[in-house]
């Protein structure tokens, strides 16, 4: 399993609040994906897609506005190389976009041990139908969710169950004093930052990588749940 990761970098043709940015990757991700069979077909599928939509960097997290007069980065990853090229090819047929590409390029991730990884989106857990995770629900749902979800989406890429050890995160934390929230479609999205410890077993180095790759939890093509290495 490779992890590719296409870097855009852009202009933005209208400035926005940090907390719309899901509502800016929803409209231009499914402008894109209108406008390539491959990304159509894909979309209107039901069941998680097999890549993950980072927000803008750098991020606006002091004035919380993104600006049109300054570049940012704007990056998605996959576990299919094609998804990624056919991102680029969908920019070129596509109008009405809220940005304009200035550059581009997909590389792959170099991934061997992964110990510690943390969100630099925050992620998104569901509960209880329509409701959204915060610290006044159990903690330790955290650790199952994400390991049970990992699972879920390995079966959906690769056509093969896989069950992890109970210990395949040996520690988590919150990295947030308090839920975050974003604006989408005139409602709000409740989310947080996570901090992960994953075990050195097979099987959990497996999901750790595959998380690279396709996303912590849920809402990943809204530009939740992307990871990167935790630093020691």
């Amino acid at each position: 399993m490779d992890i590719y990761e296409l870097k855009i970098e852009l202009f933005l043709k209208n400035e926005f609040n940090y907390k719309d940015y899901p509502n800016f990757i929803s409209k231009n991700i499914n402008y894109m994906m209108y406008n390539s069979l491959l990304l159509r077909a894909l979309h209107e599928k039901k069941g998680f897609k097999p890549f993950v939509v980072g927000s803008l960097y750098p991020a606006e997290s002091k004035l919380k506005v993104y600006k049109t007069d300054k570049k940012y980065t704007w990056t998605i990853r996959s576990i299919d190389k094609t998804i990624l090229e056919e991102f680029i090819k969908a920019y070129q047929n596509s109008t009405n976009l809220d940005f304009e590409m200035v550059g581009f390029g997909v590389h792959t991730l170099n991934l061997k041990h992964i110990d510690k990884v943390f969100t630099i989106t925050p992620a998104v857990l569901t509960i209880e139908g329509s409701r959204f995770w915060t610290m006044q629900e159990d903690i330790m749902l955290i650790q199952k969710r994400v390991i049970a979800n990992l699972e879920k989406k390995y079966f959906e890429f690769f056509k093969k169950k896989i069950t992890a050890p109970k210990d395949s995160i040996n520690f988590f934390c919150i990295k947030n004093q308090k839920p975050i929230f974003f604006n989408y479609k005139n409602r709000h999205i409740i989310a947080n930052r996570f901090e992960f410890v994953f075990s050195s077993d097979k099987t959990a180095q497996t999901l750790a990588k595959l998380s690279f790759g396709v996303g912590i939890l849920e809402k990943n093509t809204l530009g939740f749940g992307m990871v990167m290495r935790g630093r020691e």
